[in-house]
């Protein structure tokens, strides 16, 4: 399962998300949202957790915890969402998994318009 954290400090890294849901179960995946244009973060992160009930525990413990001064907002993401798309794989080969990063910015538009449409 897909679940997004939003609401994150700068200083959040991929290590804290992954330590931070690790507690309830495997994690899969971490990958901090990234500002197309500064590289720096955008406030959100999503880690997978392929085992439900350990997803949805870790979902329940850490709504509204508070992680440096700022009180996270957490939830499972579903397949129509649009920051879904951000943890499909790219590409195939050998080191492990990498996932894409691009689309996504503060406003959570990106590069997807509203209605769908893509492009200009």
């Amino acid at each position: 399962m897909h679940i997004l954290v939003v609401n994150i400090p700068i200083e959040f890294k991929e290590a804290d998300a992954r330590a931070m849901f690790a507690e309830f179960g495997t994690v899969t995946a971490a990958v901090i949202g990234e500002d197309k244009k500064t590289g720096t973060s955008a406030g959100y992160a999503i880690v997978e957790m392929p085992v439900k009930h350990e997803a949805r525990d870790a979902v329940e413990a850490l709504k509204g915890r508070e992680f440096h001064g700022k009180v996270l907002h957490v939830k499972i993401l579903k397949p129509d969402d649009p920051f879904y798309n951000a943890m499909q794989p790219k590409g195939h080969g050998s080191g492990g998994t990498q996932f894409r990063r691009e689309g996504f910015n503060r406003a959570g538009g990106g590069s997807m318009r509203r209605g769908g449409q893509r492009g200009g």
